[in-house]
């Protein structure tokens, strides 16, 4: 019996749902959704990311899991044991390649967000203006011994975390990030609220512009439900192997996950979206919301040191939890593929990391280009597999039957969403990502 039969599994669902909304909340909910969402007209934005997480995330999420929960193996054990004797194990190389670069090529985010923890604490953004932060962005950026420093504290604590197992480390762990993240994001939205001009953010998130509402608007949304929600990224799939409830309502649970994953977005933008608006900065700023803009704001406000380095703080323990989250599940796959134990696991991801994270620090362009080709080709392209895998050659209703779904109407949504919503919802996606 291999060490993760004996060894591994959640000590309850709570531990499950903490762990999943670790690895989902992460940089797809404080970083990505409050950028995507003011690049793409705010109130509409949100409401058709909601009817989105609804229609197509809760019974995509509840498949990719009930793949993991119904054969209790990791991704290729899973294919294998639903339809055994045909090929469709192949198709979970492709998510772990996925996974793989996901977590690789992502450690620069990481990298800057410790340093704002350190540069916000200490006062170097003090007298700084955003010519200037944006300057020091750049530097910091072309930094290699700063970047390694950081680069090396994080790889560290991921695999620390991740060689202590499932309860011991990652379960554990988000016990204490997430509640830490949330009481973080409750107290950055209280101050950030209380800044004169900051109600007009809230106006921003809030009220419908049809003026500022297109297409483009709808694959954003999409493309932001499936990324924020971790499809297809290995770690729902394998999590699910790890729940041994036999009775436990996987419907339910990915939807509270779901749940979760909206609320931690919108409180992203509640905490970024009022100071923004507040000192008429531009909400659209992109990727340059978090790290050159926010530095701003933080250089106006009343205690603005302590308040910036807790809103770092909690972006990093969000990235930590999606890095760990993600960091197991590829362990868990090398262990069953390898037949290794998790101890040399994490040694071969670490390894990956070190060396495909390298190109990420030290090769301009590396960390876009291959976010492109990850993020817009292959995960959709990985969830598209998955999708059909369940619907078409597991079958959607023995899917059904396996998660114990009987209520007509629930049966009705789920077959109707993962039959003909899911890939219509992942071909747009595909489709906008082309035409772009």
């Amino acid at each position: 019996m291999s060490e993760k039969k004996q060894n591994e599994g959640f000590s309850s669902l709570f531990g499950f749902l903490l762990t999943v909304i670790g690895f989902a909340v992460g940089v797809g909910s404080l970083w990505r959704f409050p950028y995507v969402c003011g690049t793409n007209g705010g109130a509409l934005f949100i409401l058709t990311y909601v009817l989105v997480i609804v229609l197509v995330g809760i019974p995509l999420l509840t498949a990719e899991i009930s793949m993991g929960y119904v054969s209790q193996k990791t991704a290729i054990g899973a294919y294998q044991t639903l339809k055994p004797g045909s090929k469709w194990y192949m198709a979970s190389y492709l998510h772990i390649l996925v996974a793989l670069l996901i977590f690789c090529y992502t450690v620069p985010i990481y990298v800057w967000v410790l340093a704002y923890i350190w540069r916000t604490a200490t006062g170097f953004f003090a007298g700084l203006d955003a010519a200037g932060i944006a300057q020091s962005f750049e530097a910091l950026s072309g930094d290699p011994k700063t970047m390694f420093l950081f680069a090396i504290i994080n790889w560290a604590l991921i695999a620390i975390i991740v060689s202590g197992g499932v309860q011991k480390g990652v379960e554990k762990v988000n016990k204490f990030l997430l509640p830490a993240l949330a009481v973080i994001m409750v107290v950055c939205i209280v101050i950030g609220l209380n800044v004169e001009g900051s109600s007009k953010g809230l106006a921003y998130m809030f009220k419908p512009d049809l003026s500022s509402f297109s297409f483009d608007a709808v694959t954003a949304a999409t493309g932001q439900a499936f990324f924020a929600l971790g499809l297809a990224m290995l770690g729902s799939m394998i999590f699910g192997s790890y729940i041994k409830d036999k009775k436990a309502n996987i419907l339910k649970q990915a939807s509270i996950v779901s749940g979760s994953i909206v609320a931690a977005g919108l409180a992203a933008g509640m905490m970024i979206f009022p100071m923004v608006f507040a000192f008429g900065l531009e909400p659209g700023a992109g990727t340059g919301l978090t790290m050159i803009t926010l530095p701003n704001v933080f250089n106006y406000i009343t205690g603005g040191r302590i308040i910036g380095t807790l809103f770092y703080v909690g972006f990093y323990f969000a990235a930590l939890s999606s890095a760990i989250g993600i960091g197991e599940a590829i362990a868990a796959v090398f262990m069953d593929l390898f037949h290794i134990s998790r101890k040399k696991a994490v040694a071969l991801v670490m390894a990956f990391a070190v060396v495909i994270g390298s190109c990420s620090i030290l090769i301009p362009g590396f960390l876009d280009t291959v976010d492109n080709i990850t993020g817009n080709y292959l995960l959709v392209i990985s969830g598209l597999l998955i999708d059909i895998f369940v619907a078409w050659i597991w079958g959607a209703d023995n899917f059904l039957d396996a998660i114990h779904v009987e209520k007509k109407a629930l049966r009705i949504w789920l077959k109707a969403s993962v039959k003909y919503l899911c890939p219509i919802a992942i071909v747009i996606i595909l489709a906008g990502n082309f035409l772009q």
